[in-house]
């Protein structure tokens, strides 16, 4: 098994378990089903009987595909690229065709998968849909025959196994703690998804090449344990446990041990996992302050993503997202801190399948664009799990020492831990006198609230959700470029010029228009980089016809009716709405409390409204756009006996709205 199947799926995707003893194997009938159930091995062997008995060509290629598909799944690239090739042949159509090139990258055979994907692109007459394909193909090709010039030297370790070995963790300066499904692994329950054994926590001498299990039963019981991360203080352990179920479904969650002597404590769940969520790849910081991890918390809209959670007065909280400067819709894992540099895996482009790069936080708070570590660590193949050995000592010719994990060709299992060193004295590669040419590519990714009730625009907001099918109006300059729209999954990917200001214009029937602003001046560029990689967001709300939707932080003084300070950028904001959609009108409204008498609280209100109204119009929204009603007390928010109102039910009783009426 390798890392583009166990060590990315384990401790975070769904697994699925089987027994060795189970008769839930005996259901499975025909090799589509056994793909459903995500039983990739089993099915590639009974679909290919399958495609020897099928009838028609058509039949024949579809189950070629999925052949493909299953040999994907648990990393066989070039058993893969050889059922996708036979598809494509037969008949099967561009999709085939793609895959086949996409196996080729991994495969590191950079120039021919360019040359099949131009060949895609003249299929369907868009060769600009895989443009970028094209260029991340040739630009890793680059990346393989500059390695020569890299200060890393790579090894294979001694301990690896024909099993899959990987995410070394240094416990002093020739001990590494891992993760491994080699056969002397706790349990007797194997992967349906591969048919391997269950993973467990090993510890490995390296001057001896000996194996041991690490942390004793408390640790590696007969679930499915996997990547773990060590305080730097040697007091904590967390690491990834996936709990099996009655329906063969895993969930993954991190627990954390104590030190206690010389063996470790019963682990127990950290208190911020959720079911229903997968959680994965646990790396303390320098300090053992922070946790960061993966997770698949936002799962339809990024997939897996990294997060971090602080440690305050010893209570793990809540974690919050690192940004869309490091998670894409792509997967993010495996993190690892070393001082003020985060090192983690993301298959969003590169070299072939996961690639390691590094990132560190500017001046200004944000994450710096993440960059690639290029070859010889990363590969066509998976490569992950880098870590720093801080127990190292540095010398006049090796600078650094560590280990990463890789299936790269030529390894001894499906996955093997590699140690690497930074060398000072290495070839340098000479200045290229010809100009740095780059492409810029930005992610608009179009998103929309998804409230409790979803009827009312004032109830609690549970996530936001992808907006597919938006329409997306974009010019350069002040002149108009393309028009375009999100696809399923609400993202427009696009390619744009340099020193050039683009406003996109974005808008879809039932909800408000909105635009965004993107600059290429001044971009922060890696010059060791062809495709500079951006996104942005855009949040379009809905419309909700005759639905008073509250104005927050609009505050009037005691018996006053004019707009203050702090209540004009709410309004400038509505103001702004206003523009983007001059086919509505809106019914501006203000309320007051129970308080004062029936007729002065309708007086007051009205002339609230009205001052809201008159500074829209002074910000130049047309009058007969607007109609302002005072209700005074007459609908309350909160219809409490006036003298027992609390004063936070008062304020809530003042409020002003707006709504749609037309």
């Amino acid at each position: 098994m390798n890392a583009s199947s166990l060590p990315v799926i384990l401790c975070s995707l769904v697994l699925l378990l089987i027994s060795p003893s189970c008769t839930f194997t005996e259901k499975i009938k025909d090799g589509r089903t056994a793909f459903e159930r995500k039983r990739y091995f089993q099915a590639a062997e009974m679909l290919q009987v399958e495609f020897e008995n099928a009838r028609t060509n058509a039949d024949r290629m579809n189950i070629a595909y999925l052949i493909g598909e299953s040999n994907l799944k648990f990393g066989n690239f070039p058993g893969a690229a050889e059922w996708f090739k036979i598809a494509y042949e037969g008949g099967y159509g561009t999709a085939a065709l793609s895959a086949y090139a996409a196996c080729l990258k991994q495969s590191e055979k950079y120039e021919e998968a360019a040359a099949n994907y131009a060949k895609a692109g003249d299929e369907i007459g868009d060769r600009v849909k895989y443009r970028r394909e094209m260029a991340v193909c040739l630009q890793a090709a680059e990346w393989r025959n500059d390695a020569v010039y890299s200060p890393y030297v790579i090894e294979n370790l001694g301990m690896n196994s024909s099993a899959s070995d990987y995410a070394a963790i240094p416990l002093s300066s020739s001990e590494i703690a891992f993760t491994s499904d080699r056969e002397i692994s706790t349990g007797e329950y194997k992967y349906a998804w591969s048919g391997n054994d269950f993973s467990d926590i090993f510890r490995a001498d390296l001057s001896q090449n000996s194996v041991t299990q690490y942390g004793g039963e408390v640790i590696n019981i007969d679930e499915n344990e996997g990547t773990v991360s060590i305080s730097p203080d040697g007091t904590k352990m967390i690491f990834c446990r996936c709990f099996s179920r009655e329906d063969y479904d895993a969930h993954c969650k991190l627990l954390v041990s104590e030190r206690l002597d010389d063996a470790w404590s019963k682990p127990v769940i950290l208190p911020f996992i959720k079911d229903g969520i997968n959680y994965r790849h646990p790396a303390f910081s320098e300090d053992g302050s922070k946790l960061i991890f993966s997770a698949n918390i936002e799962e339809e809209t990024n997939g897996y993503d990294l997060y971090l959670s602080e440690l305050v007065d010893g209570n793990w909280e809540q974690p919050v997202s690192l940004g869309p400067s490091i998670n894409t819709q792509a997967r993010e894992g495996f993190p690892f801190m070393y001082e003020d540099t985060l090192y983690f895996s993301s298959d969003v482009g590169g070299m072939g399948g996961l690639d390691i790069y590094k990132t560190w936080i500017l001046p200004e708070g944000r994450w710096q664009t993440p960059i690639n570590l290029r070859a010889p660590i990363n590969s066509g193949a998976d490569d992950f799990a880098y870590v720093i050995n801080r127990y190292f000592e540095a010398s006049d010719s090796i600078l650094e020492q560590g280990y990463f994990s890789s299936n790269r060709q030529g390894g001894k299992g499906s996955d093997d831990i590699y140690l690497f060193e930074k060398r000072k004295y290495h070839p340098v590669k000479p200045e290229p006198e010809e100009v740095f040419e780059y492409e810029i590519v930005l992610d608009l990714r179009v998103f929309q609230r998804q409230y409790e009730d979803e009827n009312d625009p004032n109830s609690k907001v549970i996530m936001r959700v992808p907006l597919a099918d938006a329409s997306i109006s974009i010019t350069e300059d002040g002149i108009a470029f393309e028009e375009t729209a999100s696809n399923r999954y609400g993202i427009l990917s696009i390619d744009l010029n340099p020193e050039k200001e683009y406003e996109f214009f974005v808008s879809h029937p039932g909800f408000f228009n909105n635009e965004l602003i993107f600059s290429t001046k001044d971009l922060e560029i890696d010059s060791t980089t062809k495709v500079q990689k951006f996104e942005e967001r855009i949040l379009l709300d809905k419309i909700f016809y005759d639905k008073e939707i509250v104005l927050e932080n609009i505050y009037y003084d005691l018996d006053e009716s004019f707009i203050r300070d702090d209540a004009k950028p709410t309004l400038d904001s509505l103001a702004n709405l206003l523009k983007l959609n001059p086919q509505i009108k809106i019914q501006l409204s203000s309320h007051t409390d129970c308080r004062a008498p029936d007729d002065y609280n309708e007086r007051l209100s009205q002339a609230r409204a009205q001052s809201a109204v008159d500074y829209l119009v002074s910000n130049g929204i047309a009058s007969d756009r607007m109609v302002a009603k005072g209700y005074g007390e007459s609908q309350l928010a909160i219809d409490c006996v006036c003298e027992e109102c609390t004063e936070e039910q008062h304020q809530a009783n003042r409020r002003t709205t707006f709504k749609v009426v037309e």
